[in-house]
């Protein structure tokens, strides 16, 4: 029987650990471009539309400003998963005279794909936060939120991003009765920063 000199065993060993460690790199490339933690700013035109009961429907247009945090790990050559947390330093109010409908706060879970090297399309779900008034007093509202999106890189660390979304806030009761239920649908177009 003919063994295989020692040396051609680890060699092949060798090659073999070398070209996992390649071809586990390469499957990732792509991807990887857009992992790590990111800071963007942001600003929305927002159309909020406020269904109050009783009472009728009142839409208004507002330009918000915000920032947004969020994380991405690449999971195969074209997918990531991540995670997202937004502050706007605008209103949900609609009619601009709400004192406690500031600064809504979101955040939620985010799925990417790699189009390319440069360009990653996402979806987002999550849930909204914001303080809501009627006279004398407010309350909390709350509500499921979702958007898809584009982000590009015009350099490895700085990209800009355009988002569709819409926040759906649930209804609040007041003492009188009465109720008020507000959907958002934010036009998000943002610069940013990946760490």
């Amino acid at each position: 029987m003919i063994t295989k000199p020692r040396e051609k065993i680890m060699l092949k060993k060798l090659f073999i650990s070398l070209t996992s460690l390649f071809l586990t790199t390469a499957v990732f490339a792509q991807s990887k471009n857009f992992e790590g933690f990111g800071l963007a700013l942001d600003y929305s035109l927002n159309i909020i539309n406020d269904v109050s009961t009783p009472g009728g429907s009142v839409t208004s247009k507002s330009g918000i400003p915000g920032a947004t945090v969020d994380f991405h790990k690449a999971i195969s050559d074209k997918f990531l998963i991540g995670a997202y947390g937004t502050l706007e330093f605008g209103t949900t109010d609609t009619t601009g005279i709400d004192p406690d409908a500031h600064h809504p706060y979101e955040a939620g879970l985010k799925a990417g794909y790699a189009l390319n090297q440069s360009l990653m399309a996402y979806a987002k779900v999550g849930r909204v936060w914001s303080k809501y008034s009627s006279p004398g007093y407010y309350q909390w509202m709350d509500g499921m939120s979702y958007g898809l999106g584009l982000d590009y890189f015009f350099t490895k660390n700085i990209f800009t991003r355009a988002e569709l979304s819409q926040q759906n806030y649930e209804s609040v009761l007041w003492d009188d009765g009465s109720k008020d239920k507000v959907r958002i649908n934010a036009y998000t177009l943002s610069i940013g920063y990946r760490f």
